[in-house]
């Protein structure tokens, strides 16, 4: 059976256009992610899993990738292109840890330490990912 030109043509072009249709994102370094949060920007980093889900690691950023509690085989570990809509979310679990205290679960910091800037971090919704080649 001979699939006609027409077909073939308009399939490449949807996939094409599909392919590149996050091309106002724009690329995003570790310093402007604040100035960036509640834009689309496109992030590239290594694909890490964490204990509160998949994370992507650039050079001196992290940001997690909401929705998404690990990342496959085919990602973790690799070097990954990340676009979505950047937010800031004050959800880490931080606690100063007093010697008369029984330990909790969470993330030690120093007494002193502003808890709400402690618990803050990065996270990319309505993400969509690659690994770079």
């Amino acid at each position: 059976m001979r699939i006609p030109t027409f077909i073939i043509c308009l399939s490449v072009a949807l996939i094409v256009g599909c392919s590149h249709h996050h091309e106002d994102a724009a690329i995003v370094r570790a310093d402007s992610l604040q100035s960036s949060v509640g834009q689309r920007v496109t992030l590239v980093g290594v694909a890490e899993p964490r204990k509160i889900g998949a994370a992507l690691r650039g050079d001196d950023f992290y940001v997690w990738i909401d929705g998404l509690h690990d990342w496959t085989q085919q990602f973790s570990g690799r070097r990954v292109q990340v676009v979505g809509i950047l937010e800031v979310r004050h959800d880490l679990p931080v606690f100063v840890q007093k010697p008369d205290e029984q330990p909790v679960q969470g993330i030690p910091v120093p007494e002193g330490t502003d808890l709400h800037a402690a618990s803050r971090r990065y996270v990319v919704r309505d993400a969509i990912w690659s690994v770079l080649r």
